[in-house]
């Protein structure tokens, strides 16, 4: 018996209250779960948890042994972290969630680079939608683009600027009209998100300073930005979406700006990590790469990076 293992396949059980979960963050099995914490009852003659089909519970020696377990993995964990550091050897799994449509544009052309700098990483990207709750009990670095809060016992860094524009069509503007005050907007095509979607709430500067939000009511409604681009690139309407899925086609014109001076959105592309998790060294590389790659001002909003090494990865 690996016993470093099994204690920590023991934490993982007591933290997540389930087999299942524990398996899910290890990466291994739930066979393998039962049969090391079976071999570590064995090898220290006690019970540490009670198992029924509803739920788990600690026995008193448990409980003790689950501080004594926390206390050993943390020296054990921030001595490989200062290893780590030194060698900037980085080995072993990865676990990351990210909303899709940011993945596959933003996170899948750069994996292969991040690899080649980390040879000896697995990294292992499942797509999410932003809420947070439930998804850090089985990733260990959850991005998201929405409003910044830091749950409980999380940490939260951001990793590229972010705002929504206003678009719509060459040819949809020809045949109806530019808007030009939000007022007008009630009067256009417009394609949104479904009915009660929060994003649907659209925000702009007025002349005095304030912000005004405008509901927006979609007579086309999808639920997902792609399907939204590819609405609005056909003459479909007016969209808000963000600058790294249209960002391209402002540049190349396919789409132009609407009421571009008052749009007030921004929301930041941030990660979210629990700040206990043994494979820090491996979210911390991750998230400066991705920083590097996106820099202050990320390629997706700069005119002048369509030559970059990045931008041609992205665009493929």
């Amino acid at each position: 018996m690996d016993q470093l293992s099994a204690m920590r396949m023991f934490v993982t059980v007591s933290d997540l209250q389930s087999f299942r979960r524990a398996a899910e963050e290890l990466d291994v099995s739930p066979s393998v779960i039962s049969k090391h914490i079976s071999a570590l009852e064995q090898h220290l003659g006690a019970q540490l948890l009670t198992r029924t089909t509803r739920r788990l519970k600690l026995s008193t020696v448990g409980e003790r042994y689950l501080q004594t377990c926390r206390l050993i993995l943390n020296e054990v964990d921030g001595f490989e972290a200062a290893l780590n550091d030194q060698t900037g050897q980085l080995k072993g799994l990865l676990r990351v969630s990210a909303p899709p449509g940011f993945t596959h544009r933003h996170i899948s052309p750069h994996l292969p680079i991040f690899l080649e700098e980390h040879p000896e990483m697995i990294v292992d990207i499942a797509t999410a939608t932003n809420e947070t709750a439930g998804i850090l009990s089985s990733v260990d670095l959850h991005i998201k683009i929405s409003e910044m809060f830091v749950p409980s016992g999380c940490e939260m860094e951001v990793l590229a600027q972010n705002r929504r524009v206003l678009v719509a069509s060459p040819g949809y503007v020809d045949a109806h009209g530019q808007p030009a005050t939000t007022s007008e907007l009630a009067h256009h095509r417009l394609v949104t998100l479904d009915p009660t979607h929060p994003n649907n709430d659209w925000h702009f500067r007025t002349d005095d300073g304030s912000t005004e939000t405008f509901r927006a009511h979609g007579q086309l409604r999808l639920d997902n930005g792609d399907g939204l681009l590819r609405t609005v690139l056909n003459d479909g309407g007016v969209c808000m979406l963000p600058t790294y899925i249209v960002g391209r086609h402002l540049s190349s014109g396919a789409l132009v700006p609407i009421l571009d001076a008052q749009v007030d959105e921004s929301t930041p592309v941030h990660g979210i990590w629990r700040s206990k998790n043994h494979r820090w060294p491996k979210i911390k590389a991750f998230i400066q790469f991705l920083r590097d790659i996106y820099g202050e001002l990320p390629y997706w909003d700069d005119p002048n990076a369509t030559e970059s090494p990045a931008f041609i990865r992205a665009s493929k």
